[in-house]
């Protein structure tokens, strides 16, 4: 099965600014890609939120696969979130909770 071809446009960051409606329309009616550069570097891109979801579900099922993982080689040796946090403040001299690290 060959994978569908996608487009990717290339613009400078004053032109990305000065055409940003008609970069959107690309976006929205091509599902084209849009690379913005800043002296030849790319500093961002302009991608369809399908391709977003896309991208998050990606995410997502490697983050499932690193945890399976880490499940697999911890030879079923766990910690609690609150052995973590104590650990954690008696090697940085902090004073953490679970309540605040959750709260802000």
């Amino acid at each position: 099965m060959a994978l569908p071809q996608i487009n990717m446009t290339k613009v400078e960051a004053d032109q990305a600014q000065e055409k940003f409606s008609e970069l959107l329309a690309l976006v929205e009616e091509k599902q084209e890609r849009i690379v913005i550069e800043s002296q030849g570097q790319v500093i961002a891109a302009v991608i369809s939120y399908a391709d977003l979801k896309r991208l998050e579900a990606l995410e997502d099922s490697r983050d499932v696969a690193d945890f399976k993982r880490a499940i697999t080689e911890s030879d079923g040796e766990s910690y609690s979130l609150e052995e973590v946090i104590t650990d954690y403040n008696e090697l940085h001299g902090t004073n953490f909770t679970v309540e605040n690290i959750l709260n802000g």
